[in-house]
């Protein structure tokens, strides 16, 4: 399979763009890709994949036009498969067809984070829910690969609001930032913090 269908990408490549026909979907053997969400002149992070995880399915089963934009962060070896494959993969295949659920369910349930982010007002608690987000997308690692301009740019805000927030969480001991990235400290008063803030707005 990977001799018919295996792609070498370079960083900086772009695989797809929003409104793009979807005909294959990718599964990531080796290297990064993020998948962005372009409105209104601007880009927001949706999340960054890297090997095991496929993405580009939904254009697939769908049968529409790419929803979002899918840029390789670096060099990425990936399987390219066709819409016929795929179909054929998920009705011979019991694992695959799970697996396949299973990626859709946590697609469903990043897609209610993030409406939990669009409804939350203060800018310091969307920055945790973003971090806890990222956190999960990384196994639980205290130190994810994230900057400030990430933040802002997967929250759809400027930096300097971003640096702020993060002001009063390294303020706090939750997190540090150093050489440029953010590192959680304590993921438990993160939520903690998080539970602070809501209650703080609703008293």
């Amino acid at each position: 399979m990977t001799d018919k269908f295996g792609v070498r990408l370079p960083g900086g490549t772009t695989v797809f763009r929003q409104g793009d026909p979807g005909g294959s979907m990718y599964v990531i053997r080796a290297g990064r890709v993020r998948v962005l969400k372009e409105a209104h002149g601007r880009r927001r992070v949706v999340t960054t994949l890297g090997p095991g995880d496929f993405f580009g399915e939904m254009a697939v089963v769908m049968g529409r036009p790419r929803t979002v934009t899918a840029e390789v962060l670096e060099e990425a070896e990936m399987l390219k498969v066709p819409a016929a494959k795929l179909e054929e993969m998920v009705a011979q295949n019991g694992e695959v067809a799970i697996r396949f659920i299973r990626h859709l369910a946590e697609r469903i349930e990043n897609a209610n984070r993030f409406i939990d982010l669009l409804l939350e007002d203060d800018m310091t608690a969307r920055v945790i829910l973003e971090l806890q987000r990222i956190l999960e997308l990384a196994d639980g690692s205290a130190a994810p690969d994230v900057t400030d301009a990430d933040l802002a740019l997967a929250l759809g805000v400027e930096e300097s609001d971003v640096r702020s927030a993060l002001r009063r969480l390294t303020r706090v001991g939750v997190v540090e930032v150093s050489g440029g990235f953010v590192l959680i400290k304590d993921t438990q008063r993160l939520n903690e913090f998080l539970d602070f803030i809501r209650s703080s707005v609703v008293s």
